[in-house]
């Protein structure tokens, strides 16, 4: 399995603060889309002038479950909850159960459409549950960190294409929060690893407060 960094190196003169977030997968529900959220993947809070943090990943995917406080929109953090790697190569599928205990209960290959892994959720829980449902990738951190997120219904099958581009805008967020992309002053920098031989992507700020990639 692939492994791939991406560093970023603050030389804009300022003490700034970062987050990393992906281009958002395509999902359906019953084969037909609705609203995905996107979440603060990987944040690097306060990077000094002239100072660098990065982030190692590989190619691996997780179906996540949680919980959240309130409506599901930018600035909501999502609580407690639950991992289950897939592979869409084999197009696997999990079975979502809502009762105490809740979690992913089971894993079946062949059951998603080409590319793409699928939440069954079963009957038992409603809106008062405020489950919510996405895709996680994995961080420095052994728990993977949710990438995008959608609003958990019962009864449902969703079903879940990744798109592995990354970004990386300025922001102060916290890991696993809801943000609004399309908030963002400075164009993000965009990270895109496919068809490239390099495993790493350099994100440096400039005095002008630009983004540049270079791939090494």
């Amino acid at each position: 399995m692939a492994t791939y960094t991406i560093e970023v190196l603050n030389n804009s003169g300022f003490p700034k603060s970062y987050v990393i977030f992906s281009a958002l997968p395509e999902v359906t529900k019953s084969g037909e889309g609705f609203d995905v959220f996107t979440n603060a993947w990987v944040t690097f809070n306060s990077i000094g002038n002239n100072g660098f943090d990065m982030v190692t990943y590989d190619d691996s995917i997780d179906a996540y479950w949680g919980t959240i406080p309130e409506e599901l929109e930018p600035g909501v953090i999502v609580g407690s909850g639950g991992f289950m790697p897939v592979d869409t190569t084999i197009e696997d599928g999990v079975s979502f159960k809502g009762s105490t205990p809740a979690g992913f209960n089971s894993l079946t290959p062949r059951v998603a459409t080409s590319g793409s892994f699928q939440i069954k959720a079963e009957s038992d829980f409603d809106a008062s549950n405020r489950y919510v449902f996405g895709m996680a990738k994995p961080t420095n951190s052994p728990i993977p960190s949710p990438v995008a997120t959608f609003t958990a219904e019962p009864s449902e099958i969703f079903e879940v294409i990744p798109v592995v581009k990354f970004f990386v805008s300025n922001g102060s967020f916290t890991q696993g929060e809801i943000i609004d992309v399309k908030s963002f002053a400075t164009n993000p920098a965009k990270i895109d690893f496919t068809g490239k031989a390099q495993t790493k992507a350099i994100v440096i700020q400039d005095s002008k407060g630009l983004f540049t990639v270079k791939y090494v």
